[in-house]
């Protein structure tokens, strides 16, 4: 074709594609602009993706088939333009359904995180609500397990109150339908009580001091009459060697003065005064003894008379004659000097436990013994107990200073040792009895102390007051119950630390240290200590002091425990020595994390101890002891960690393990919480 051919054509063939132009629709004015495609294609049915898409797959795969065949055959070729027409269709539809599947898939995703976030939203409101809910079971826990001061206060009953107090401050209207509003009521009530007891408490003291003045004033006229009948008596005194007893006696004018020498009459009368208005205690006095032998009493006592005043004079040749038979008689007049008068007086005090106590009057060292005939019930036998209960020393140091060993009587004493040889004292349970200056004081005599110093003048006479009938036989029976108490104790260590339950629920349960033994030791072993001088020396030990030895054991650990207890228990705490046998042997002079367990067991506990186990108190220092070693050797610095020995397991929670560079140890147990801090 031509030029001109072609430029003719060519007008025709745009005049065509102007008009096609104008027939087809166009495609922005069909489609907004603003529309989103995804958004129409999320339109269509996307249910069945995975079925459209095998679907496609297959179509695909007969159109590649059957154009392949078509080429082989050289069919039409227009065949094989409309199959890739339609692959290329299907292409297109492949296409969009994975657009259409990866859109599903970023909007499930979306969905899952929006969900997730949500999720994780609630949960940590879970938290927090369990965090709450925690914190305030705590709360509740604290506020259920507090204890005010109020609760120690002993109020009287509800009865009472409603009964004694006014209804202004009762208010039975209210007070009976809310019970918050009666404990106020009563702890109100309490106040006004005490309130008013100390205003009579301070009226009673002034009283008491204007009391004590005048006991004063009297008791200055009294020493004025001292020297008087001082000089009365050593007028009287020629008339008592002829008589062969005390001149007092001879103006006791009692149907019994002819039985009882004056001494024991004393005693009789007060004890018969007292057992009138006891109460609580059951106390029976008796006289017993021979009446004949009365009347031998008499010759005798000249005979001691003649024999004493013939040992003051100087030697004769005649003496020095019949010295062998002088010697015979000294040795008789020697078992004679401790002949104690026929009749002696029995005191039976029952009070739980029961007492027999016989007073004797030794007629030549005119001074009173005691004996004990016997304590009821009697304890059985057992090595742990010692002398605890023995008879020869249950009355020992009754009161300070006043152990029965010695004749309180100067002029007995003299006799005893210079005339009569006796080096030891003659006086036990078993012979004499024991004269104990209490039983003097108590029959009504008196007699100046050995030691200078205590020589008292008129105006310290008020101080040194007596023991009264009354003191006496209370002290007495509080030995006996605190003796009983300390029997039970002790008889309880035979199988462990057997301490009250509500003790031991203080402390936590697991204990590991244990009682092994738990034995007496004689006085005679205890001279034989390096530290027995120092120990007598504080007033630690005495020949009065009850002395016992315990071990207790845990692992290769030994701790040694010299228990002492004064004759005054519990008024005076039993006193715990520390031995520790633990690589090597350490002492509280060596070791100061021993001295400080000491002092723990010793001091601290004591003074925090609650009254109410006070009548278990040995059980309880033991029991104290043993949870403190725990804690000593759980705490113990073993060189290369500071979370203790690697022989022991950490069963107590401690705050510190030590503090300060003492390394002191924690001690102080809290019982609400069960861990271990320092006092």
């Amino acid at each position: 074709m031509n030029k001109k051919e072609k430029a003719e054509a060519s007008p025709e063939k745009k005049s065509k594609r102007i008009k096609s132009l104008h027939a087809r629709p166009n495609i922005l004015t069909i489609v907004p602009v603003n529309v989103d495609c995804f958004q129409l294609e999320e339109r269509e049915q996307t249910e069945n993706c995975y079925e459209k898409f095998v679907e496609t797959c297959d179509k695909m795969q007969d159109y590649f088939q059957n154009m392949c065949v078509a080429k082989r055959g050289k069919e039409n070729e227009i065949v094989a333009v409309q199959f890739k027409t339609h692959v290329c269709m299907l292409t297109m539809r492949l296409k969009k359904l994975n657009r259409i599947d990866k859109h599903q898939w970023k909007k499930s995703r979306d969905a899952v995180n929006e969900r997730k976030q949500k999720v994780d939203a609630l949960h940590l409101q879970y938290q927090n609500l369990l965090y709450e809910v925690t914190h305030l079971q705590k709360e509740v826990t604290k506020c259920l397990e507090f204890r005010s001061m109020d609760e120690e206060i002993e109020l009287v009953s509800v009865e009472e109150f409603y009964r004694d107090a006014p209804e202004s401050i009762s208010r039975p209207e209210i007070t009976k339908q809310d019970p918050h509003e009666l404990r106020l009521a009563r702890l109100f009530w309490e106040s006004e009580q005490r309130k008013r007891f100390a205003q009579k408490l301070k009226e009673a003291e002034v009283t008491k001091q204007q009391y004590i003045q005048s006991q004063k004033v009297l008791q200055e006229n009294l020493c004025n009459v001292l020297p008087i009948l001082k000089s009365i008596i050593e007028a009287a005194e020629p008339f008592q060697s002829k008589m062969g007893m005390p001149f007092q006696a001879m103006r006791v004018t009692h149907k019994l003065a002819k039985y009882l020498c004056k001494p024991l009459y004393v005693l009789y009368v007060q004890a018969c005064a007292y057992k009138e208005h006891c109460s609580g205690k059951k106390i029976e006095i008796s006289v017993e003894g021979n009446v004949d032998d009365i009347k031998a009493l008499q010759p005798k006592s000249e005979d001691m008379s003649e024999e004493s005043g013939e040992s003051d004079r100087e030697e004769s040749s005649e003496v020095v004659v019949h010295r062998h038979a002088e010697s015979n008689k000294k040795s008789e007049t020697k078992k004679d000097i401790l002949m104690k008068h026929p009749m002696t007086v029995i005191i039976i005090i029952e009070k739980e436990s029961k007492i027999v106590l016989e007073f004797r009057y030794l007629v030549h060292l005119h001074i009173v013994t005691v004996v004990i005939k016997s304590v009821s019930p009697e304890p059985m036998s057992t090595e742990l107990v010692g002398d605890l209960l023995r008879t020869d020393t249950f009355l020992n140091s009754l009161f300070p200073d006043d152990t029965g060993r010695d004749s309180p009587n100067l002029a007995s004493i003299y006799v005893l040792k210079k005339k009569f040889g006796y080096e030891d004292s003659p006086f036990s349970n078993v012979t004499t009895g024991c004269p104990f200056l209490w039983a003097q004081k108590l029959c009504g005599l008196d007699f100046l102390s050995p030691h200078a110093g205590e020589i008292l003048d008129s105006k310290d006479l008020y101080k040194k007051v007596p023991p009264s009938m009354e003191k006496t036989i209370n002290t007495i029976c509080s030995r006996l119950e605190f003796r009983n108490q300390l029997y039970h104790q002790m008889i309880s260590l035979e199988q462990r630390i057997n301490v009250p339950p509500k003790f031991a629920a203080l402390y936590p349960s697991n204990v590991s240290s244990q009682l092994k033994k738990w034995y007496p030791v004689p006085w005679k072993e205890i001279l034989k200590d390096s530290n027995a001088e120092e120990l007598q020396s504080v007033g630690i030990i005495n020949k009065d002091t009850l002395i016992y030895k315990a071990e207790l054991q845990r692992g290769s650990a030994v701790l040694s425990v010299l228990v002492t207890i004064s004759p005054e228990y519990p008024i005076k705490t039993p006193v715990l020595l520390l031995h520790l046998s633990w690589k090597g042997s350490h002492t509280t002079g060596s070791n100061f994390a021993l001295r400080e367990l000491e002092e723990e067991v010793n001091v601290h506990f004591m003074e925090t101890l609650s009254p109410e186990f006070k009548e278990n108190l040995l059980l309880c220092q033991l029991y104290h002891l043993a949870v403190c070693f725990d804690v000593f050797l759980e705490t113990e610095y073993s060189g290369d960690s500071f979370e203790g020995p690697h022989e022991f397991m950490r069963e107590k929670v401690v705050v510190r393990y030590a503090r300060g560079s003492s390394r002191s140890r924690p001690y102080k147990c809290v019982s609400t919480q069960g861990i271990f801090t320092y006092r």
